[in-house]
């Protein structure tokens, strides 16, 4: 649970503050404010920690959890401190909106590991993973791929398990862990976790991230709930928050998401199937569409095996994804660009004399 008061630090550097961001802070020049990061958002007040840690309104700002901000005092004598800016964001897990209207929502920003969690005791889904993928490749960050409640498998279904996720996550690091029985969190925590580093732990509800945060933390940070009987979880966490635990980190705690856009993502999600990439760039035509053309090197690698007819349907079905969401966002604009010409004539009708 949030704390009734923010947490204060001694030191920027514990909530990732460096150098760089300091170069970042001079250039908007003397008296811009005092540098803060963002804990959480609620309804455009933001929770910020350091050493003068409180509650600042955001105002006209786009603000995310993990955002370092520029805070300054009210425009009274006893409002609330403002943020005056944002500093420019190094990664930021985006995904779209669910909505008629095309429009991104950070989930975490200037994260240095996405944590993405699979719980075991429901039925593993290639195509979220597939999704978390891409948005955390896209990101900037490094995607860590987090087996949860291992202890609830046998050990011959848990490398089973562990093999199916390093399949689909080619060159991504895959744990498996119990925060009931400890098994794996210490090789998690000094392979990903680092004095100044923030990690996300992003999954859908019920797969354990709050667990997972108090296990790594040692200490009961986040309540947690039970899952339901039909293995879907509830929204313990309603909030992303900062969480920040000087030994091992900043960890960012996120909602459950069940719907997962994709925004932005042509790059990450090349870099989730770049194995379908790879076979692609050797096809006899440039052009190929992978079907019955001849000499595809996609097409050949699922006839022998090597790849599943089901991963090029789905790496398929995220390009159709990505496609609908430009042809959204340029509709989008259209209408954005109309209603801008019919309010610039409707000031110049008014201006005109009768």
């Amino acid at each position: 649970m949030i704390a009734d008061r923010p947490l204060g630090v001694d030191s920027l550097a514990v909530l990732g503050w460096d150098s760089a961001w300091q170069e970042e802070l001079d250039r908007l020049g003397p008296g811009a404010g005092r540098p803060a990061r963002v804990s959480r958002v609620d309804r455009g007040v933001c929770t910020v920690l350091g050493p003068e840690p409180g509650r600042a309104d955001a105002l006209h700002l786009l603000v995310a959890t993990g955002d370092w901000a520029v805070v300054g005092p009210g425009r009274h004598p006893g409002d609330r401190e403002l943020v005056l800016s944002v500093l420019a964001r190094r990664t930021a897990f985006v995904r779209d909106r669910s909505g008629p209207e095309a429009a991104a929502q950070v989930i975490a920003a200037n994260v240095d590991r996405v944590f993405i969690t699979c719980g075991l005791e429901v039925k593993l889904s290639s195509a979220r993973l597939e999704r978390y993928l891409a948005l955390a490749w896209q990101s900037g960050a490094i995607p860590v791929v987090v087996l949860t409640k291992a202890d609830q498998m046998p050990a011959s279904e848990l490398r089973r398990a562990i093999g199916w996720a390093r399949a689909i996550a080619i060159g991504v690091d895959v744990r498996a862990v119990s925060s009931t029985t400890g098994l794996g969190l210490a090789e998690l925590a000094s392979e990903h976790l680092a004095p100044g580093r923030t990690v996300a732990v992003l999954g859908p509800s019920g797969v354990g991230k709050s667990s997972l945060i108090n296990a790594l933390a040692g200490r009961g940070l986040m309540a947690v709930g039970a899952t339901r009987r039909d293995g879907k979880g509830r929204h313990t966490t309603s909030h992303g928050q900062l969480l920040v635990v000087p030994e091992c980190g900043v960890l960012l705690d996120t909602p459950g998401m069940r719907a997962l856009g994709l925004w932005d993502a042509a790059e990450g999600l090349a870099q989730t199937f770049s194995d379908l990439e790879e076979l692609a760039a050797s096809c006899r035509f440039g052009n190929c569409h992978h079907g019955t053309e001849p000499g595809c090197a996609v097409t050949a690698a699922i006839a022998s095996g090597r790849i599943s007819a089901a991963r090029l349907e789905s790496w398929r079905k995220l390009q159709r994804e990505l496609a609908s969401l430009a042809a959204r966002q340029g509709d989008q604009a259209l209408r954005q660009q109309a209603r801008r010409r019919w309010s610039a004539l409707t000031r110049e009708s008014r201006r005109r004399p009768e």
